[in-house]
């Protein structure tokens, strides 16, 4: 069965504890976390596998990935770090590619 290549942007957040948390904006609700950011990243990669098929299946499509989307999502971040006494350094963005099979 053939294999198709997503990319997508993804927003990890350095947590006051340790670790990062990390999600994609063009999935709302598609989080996950880690350790340290190559187990973030990681982690996240198998959660887009697994959540954009669902999506698919349901006849929904991805939010396109937008520069206006991300910044949004950013100033969210930011905002509530701000508010939590966090700092901004902690915030940074990745590229992750996931493939998927093909649909038979």
């Amino acid at each position: 069965m053939p294999r198709r290549h997503c990319q997508f942007t993804v927003i990890l957040e350095k947590e006051a504890d340790g670790g990062y948390s990390v999600h994609c904006p063009a999935l709302p609700g598609c989080v996950s976390q880690g350790d340290d950011r190559r187990a973030a990243l990681a982690n996240i990669k198998e959660a887009i596998g697994l959540v954009l098929p669902m999506v698919e299946r349901k006849g929904e499509t991805p939010d396109v990935e937008t520069p206006a989307l991300l910044a949004q999502e950013l100033r969210h971040i930011l905002k509530g770090r701000e508010q939590d006494g966090l700092p901004f350094a902690g915030v940074s963005l990745a590229q992750v590619k996931v493939s998927l099979k093909g649909r038979e």
